[in-house]
């Protein structure tokens, strides 16, 4: 999708972060925006950043876990534009924790955001998108978390790995669609995961142990020394505009992480057939 002026963008998790940096690359590239998120305060800030009439920049509550709230969200867009150009699944939160001592709700929680979120967009916006057979482009908001793994973040690794194979899976399907997509996969981004993080445990009362607790601690130093909302943005309005699946983010210094698991797989395979 070469040119973006006039053309109709939704995001999700619009209230802060990246979410937000896309909704104001997006309108500052021309595009009518509708900024959605569960955070209605969030929302007013990123509207005020935008400056744009209400016709051109629209807010809309909505928790992305709900099918039933993004088809309200997908309904909203395509009355107020009759189209929808580009759509970015966004929204995404974590939890700390060892897999087997967090409880289904954290589980749910952030699987309802992170995962069932980006399935719900498609679900929603594809078929329309791809019946109006106008160019247009989906991103999932993945994470190097996505491509590897860490401790005492289990639900969030689950979901982005699954974000990725979702995106992997539709590239496929689209391969000659009028929608093409992406799947970004970010490293340390300056967001609002951590104060998330934080939110959740005091809402929740959980107790965390020492190892956990360093962990939310390093993560809040890491991610405020780390890149910005809008640099992430801008890479992918670039990436948009040239067609390309992965979006990797201050990734490189993972290169090492990565090559290592890679030639775990490779090595393990290559052993399976001199049995």
């Amino acid at each position: 999708m070469e040119k973006f002026a006039g053309k109709v963008a939704v995001v999700t998790g619009a209230a802060s972060g990246i979410g937000r940096a896309l909704a104001l690359t997006f309108s500052a590239r021309g595009m009518k925006v509708i900024a959605a998120d569960v955070s209605a305060e969030g929302l007013e800030g990123t509207a005020e950043l935008a400056g744009q009439d209400s016709s051109e920049f629209i807010t809309h509550l909505a928790d992305v876990s709900s099918a039933d709230a993004v088809d309200e969200l997908a309904d909203r867009a395509f009355e107020e534009h009759g189209a929808v150009h580009v759509l970015c699944n966004n929204a995404g939160v974590s939890t700390i924790g060892r897999q087997w001592e967090l409880t289904l709700d954290d589980w749910a929680w952030v699987l309802g955001a992170d995962l069932w979120g980006p399935i719900n967009g498609v679900r929603s916006f594809l078929p329309r998108m791809l019946a109006s057979g106008q160019p247009g482009h989906i991103v999932n908001t993945a994470s190097m978390g996505g491509l590897m793994s860490g401790p005492l973040v289990g639900p969030y690794s689950v979901a982005k790995h699954g974000v990725v194979g979702l995106s992997k899976g539709l590239r496929a399907e689209l391969h000659d669609a009028n929608i093409n997509v992406s799947v970004l996969c970010p490293g340390e981004v300056r967001t609002g995961i951590v104060p998330g993080i934080r939110s959740r445990i005091a809402s929740t009362g959980a107790e965390l142990s020492e190892d956990a607790r360093l962990t939310v601690d390093y993560l809040d130093a890491s991610l405020n020394a780390s890149m910005e909302p809008e640099t992430v943005a801008e890479m992918v309005a670039d990436a948009i505009r040239d067609n390309k699946f992965w979006i990797l983010p201050n990734s490189a210094h993972y290169r090492a992480i990565l090559d290592t698991e890679f030639d775990d797989m490779v090595s393990s395979l290559d052993a399976s057939f001199t049995k």
